[in-house]
């Protein structure tokens, strides 16, 4: 984990849902991108079959509607997939522990115990290394750093403009404080 993580590879996530609570919500799109040597190298992305309706105020949130969903995968499939995406590489997320609490959801279902797997939190990262932005959404940041950002709330985009966010923040991180390696980027991505 003392490899830099600027010149290594690491996956950025997004999960689009039915709602915030993974107890009562259910994925709907996961997404990943394989960062490796600062260039995206490779996609994963699935829609997800949630078992039920979408609530309207999700279709108007995310462009997703119920019949794009008919005959998709469920989680149960696609996870496999998503765990073979991402390997033993750094999940990177904005928001992570969102997204984390709904893939270990899925992962005790089928594995019967927690998701527990490297992550860093781009939010918390750009909280601590740009303390004097008033917004930290993903759409800020983009708009901080230059990055075009065109669908929100679609979980490959979502995915994309996290990894090159995360890119500009650990740029930063290593010309302001050297830091450029897992351990010390986890202590500044903790809430």
């Amino acid at each position: 984990m003392r490899e830099i993580l600027l010149e290594s590879t690491f996956v950025s996530i997004d999960v689009e849902a039915t709602g915030v609570d993974p107890s009562k919500s259910e994925i709907i799109e996961i997404a990943c991108v394989r960062v490796e040597g600062g260039v995206i190298t490779e996609r994963f992305s699935s829609l997800v079959y949630p078992g039920y309706p979408l609530p309207q105020r999700i279709t108007d949130l995310t462009g997703i509607t119920n019949a794009m969903l008919v005959g998709k995968p469920k989680m149960e499939e696609v996870l496999p997939k998503f765990l073979k995406f991402v390997g033993d590489s750094v999940i990177v997320a904005h928001r992570v522990e969102k997204d984390i609490a709904f893939i270990d959801k899925y992962y005790r279902q089928l594995y019967g115990k927690r998701f527990r797997h490297p992550h860093i939190c781009t939010l918390n990262l750009a909280k601590n290394i740009l303390p004097d932005l008033k917004k930290y959404s993903l759409k800020d940041l983009a708009d901080y750093f230059g990055i075009e950002y065109k669908r929100i709330h679609r979980a490959m985009d979502d995915a994309q403009i996290t990894a090159l966010v995360f890119l500009e923040l650990l740029k930063l991180l290593w010309h302001r404080l050297g830091i450029g390696d897992y351990l010390g980027i986890k202590k500044l991505s903790k809430g």
